[in-house]
């Protein structure tokens, strides 16, 4: 599993996640862009296995701002059609390449810090993913957990607080 995230310091091509992809096409490598607009539309064409837009950055792409869980799943399947077929999560939803919809509702907390919580959540599906042998549910639940573990953590969350929101979705 590799993962592409954040934006692409001034030192490199602006177009080197493409390179990067284009390069790995033939390996047996599922890639993770979490990446913002541009980044994100331009390495479609090479199939990620998932992408992670939030939902302003969703909106972002279609120019329109998204509200409801109901518009992101809408324009998270447009997004799709862009870019064939990947799968897609947001925010304890993950819309799959067959276009099933999945979702983990996110626990209750008090948010202290976001920083890293997207990243959080993107190794945490990640881990949940190969622990279950592809078990969409189970990378959801433990992305889920791992995200809200760190937005609700004064720093990244531990492996113990991640576990414990875990038990309780």
């Amino acid at each position: 599993v590799l993962i592409l995230a954040g934006s692409i310091p001034a030192t490199l091509p602006s177009d080197v996640y493409e390179k990067i992809m284009e390069r790995l096409q033939e390996k047996d490598i599922r890639i993770v862009v979490d990446a913002t607009k541009d980044l994100l539309l331009n390495v479609l064409k090479y199939h990620p296995f998932l992408i992670k837009p939030n939902n302003h950055e969703l909106g972002e792409m279609f120019d329109v701002v998204l509200k409801t869980n109901d518009e992101i799943v809408e324009y998270a399947k447009k997004l799709q059609e862009k870019g064939d077929l990947f799968d897609g999560y947001y925010k304890g939803q993950l819309i799959t390449e067959e276009g099933e919809v999945h979702v983990t509702p996110c626990p209750k907390g008090e948010v202290k810090n976001s920083v890293g919580a997207g990243d959080s959540m993107v190794a945490g599906f990640i881990t949940g993913y190969l622990r279950s042998n592809g078990d969409y549910n189970e990378a959801l639940k433990m992305g889920t957990a791992a995200g809200s573990a760190t937005a609700f953590s004064e720093d990244v969350a531990t492996g113990e607080k991640i576990m414990e929101l875990y038990k309780t979705l």
